[in-house]
C-alpha cells in the first residue's frame, strides 16, 4: 500500500504584503526615484493627511487638465471640438463627460426642488383647471403630479435620453454609430443643464420671474443651436444639412417630451376620462 501523499500547505487566507519597492496597487516594480507606478500609473502612496486629502479635493476643481470647471468652459464654448477630440480617441485630456452629466442633471434638480419651480408650475396649472371647475380630487391630483416631477426631474431627464439618442442616430447615422449619438447628446444635455442652473439661479430666483414653459423653449434653443455648430465643426456637414438636422432632432425631441409628459399628466390626473 503507498504511503499517503503529504497534504500541501494551507494558502494563507489574505495575499502577502507586496514588497516596499513594489506598486500596492498592482505589485509592479517601482522605479528608484520615480514618483509614479510605470505599470499601472498611480502615484508612489504615501500615508495620506489632512493637506494630501485637501489638495485632491482642490485639485478635481481647479487643476487645468481634467478639471470640472475647465470642462464647463470647453461644453460651452468648444462643443465641437471636444465631440471631434472624443471621437478621434483623444480623451485623456477631458473631465469625464459622463460623470459631468450626472452631476449637472443633479445640481439642476436640487435648484428646482429648494426652489419649488416645478410646484409653482403646479399652482398656475391648479389656478387654471380651478377656473374651469376642476373638482378638488383632481386639483390635489394636479399638485402631487407637479411635485414629483420635480423630486424625479433626474431620473425622467436621464431615463429619456436612450430614446432622444435614436433619433441623434437616425440624423447622423451615415458618420456616428448609436454609442456616438449618444455622447453627442451627452455634451448637447450637459450645455443645457448648465443653462437651465444659470437660469433657475438668476432669472428665476434673482429677478423673480414666475415659473412657465421657458425651460423647454430653452432646450429647444440649446438643441437647435449646439447641435448645428457640432454638426459643422465636428461632422463636417454643410451650413443647411447641419441647421436641417439639428431642427429635426430638437423639434422630435419635443415631441416625445411633450407626448409623454401629457400621457402620464393625463393619466394620473384625469384618469384618461374628459372632465363633465
Amino acid at each position: 500500500m503507498l504511503p499517503a501523499a503529504p497534504l500541501p500547505a494551507e494558502a494563507p487566507e489574505t495575499a502577502a504584503a507586496p514588497a516596499p519597492d513594489a506598486c500596492p496597487n498592482c505589485a509592479g516594480a517601482l522605479l528608484a526615484g520615480a514618483g509614479y507606478c510605470p505599470h499601472c500609473g498611480q502615484p508612489r502612496p504615501h500615508r495620506l493627511s489632512t493637506a494630501h486629502v485637501l489638495h485632491e479635493i482642490l485639485h478635481v476643481f481647479t487643476h487645468a487638465d481634467k478639471s470640472i470647471f475647465g470642462f464647463v468652459g470647453q461644453v460651452l464654448t468648444r462643443p465641437a471640438r471636444v465631440v471631434a477630440d472624443y471621437l478621434a480617441g483623444r480623451r485623456k485630456r477631458y473631465f469625464n463627460p459622463f460623470q459631468f452629466l450626472l452631476l449637472a442633471v443633479g445640481v439642476a434638480t436640487v435648484l428646482a426642488v429648494q426652489l419649488h419651480y416645478y410646484e409653482r408650475i403646479g399652482e398656475q396649472v391648479q389656478q387654471a383647471m380651478r377656473a374651469h371647475g376642476a373638482p378638488a380630487a383632481v386639483l390635489a391630483r394636479v399638485g402631487q403630479y407637479f411635485h414629483a416631477v420635480g423630486k424625479f426631474f433626474n431620473v425622467w431627464w436621464l431615463a429619456l435620453m436612450p430614446v432622444h439618442a435614436l433619433i441623434v442616430w437616425a440624423a447622423y447615422r451615415r458618420r456616428l454609430n448609436y454609442a456616438e449619438s449618444f455622447f453627442l447628446l451627452v455634451i448637447v444635455g450637459s450645455a443645457f443643464q448648465l443653462y437651465l442652473i444659470l437660469a433657475l439661479v438668476s432669472v428665476f430666483l434673482v429677478v423673480g420671474l414666475e415659473p412657465g414653459s421657458s425651460t423647454a423653449l430653452m432646450q429647444a434653443t440649446v438643441y437647435v443651436g449646439y447641435l448645428t455648430w457640432i454638426g459643422r465643426g465636428s461632422l463636417g456637414l454643410s451650413w443647411p444639412r447641419a441647421v436641417g438636422s439639428a431642427l429635426v432632432i430638437s423639434v422630435l425631441v419635443g415631441a416625445i417630451n411633450y407626448g409623454l409628459n401629457w400621457l402620464v399628466f393625463w393619466g394620473y390626473v384625469m384618469h384618461f376620462r374628459v372632465p363633465g
